[in-house]
């Protein structure tokens, strides 16, 4: 699957707005909702949608038509 690269900014944009308000405001500013259980709940949650990302992100595929990045540097120089 191929995607453009705009597409590719724009999620990267977005994801780094949200780090900013829901992890680093939240640090910086001291927000009552992550003291406590509901901060606990919060990285509980964080941490099993990253764990659900992790899962459903696919594995490299080696074999016909991939790179043997470890005989990239062996061209005779």
């Amino acid at each position: 699957m191929v995607q453009r690269v705009g597409d590719q900014v724009a999620v990267s944009v977005a994801l780094a707005v949200l780090s900013k308000v829901l992890v680093e405001d939240p640090v910086r500013f001291r927000a009552r909702w992550a003291r406590g259980r509901t901060g606990a709940l919060a990285l509980v949650a964080v941490l099993a949608a990253l764990a659900a990302l992790w899962a459903a992100v696919p594995q490299p595929r080696t074999g016909e038509g991939s790179v043997d990045v470890t005989r990239l540097g062996s061209g005779g120089g």
